[in-house]
């Protein structure tokens, strides 16, 4: 019986601490509370890597500290971060052109994720508007 409560004591121990760990899904951060990913399917065109990250849920207030991470342009799995500010806005500068995945992190809402187009076709003022859900 001890014997028995004991490695259950281990295995709890040691699945908590390796919750308590950053580690990635494919090369981008996960979350330690992430749980839920959320894919857009539409693509982002823009001209530059500019937004807003906001709370899918009640008065859609933006989301400071948000994690936005893209991996590109198109093969390349060079990864380039920047966080939001208090009001939810973020900036990655001098991003070439080309297709890139994205990914929106932050512990306690559901991840999303998808595709950014880098155009100069794209028009000059758009931007990526991201929501996102609290996790479950």
């Amino acid at each position: 019986m001890r014997r028995a409560f004991i490695l259950t004591w281990v295995i709890t121990a040691t699945t908590f601490g390796s919750m308590q760990e950053k580690v990635s899904i494919g090369d981008f951060t996960k979350s330690t509370t992430e749980h839920i990913i959320n894919q857009i399917e539409q693509p982002f065109v823009v001209r530059s890597i500019l937004g807003v990250v906001v709370r899918k849920e009640g008065f859609r207030e933006p989301l400071p500290d948000v994690l936005f991470e893209i991996q590109g342009p198109d093969a390349d799995r060079k990864i380039r971060k920047g966080r939001t500010a208090q009001n939810g806005r973020f900036k990655i500068a001098h991003v070439p052109l080309g297709t890139y995945k994205f990914k929106a992190t932050l512990n306690g809402f559901q991840s999303v994720m998808g595709t950014i187009v880098v155009s100069r076709k794209a028009k000059q003022k758009e931007e990526i508007k991201v929501q996102m859900s609290t996790g479950v």
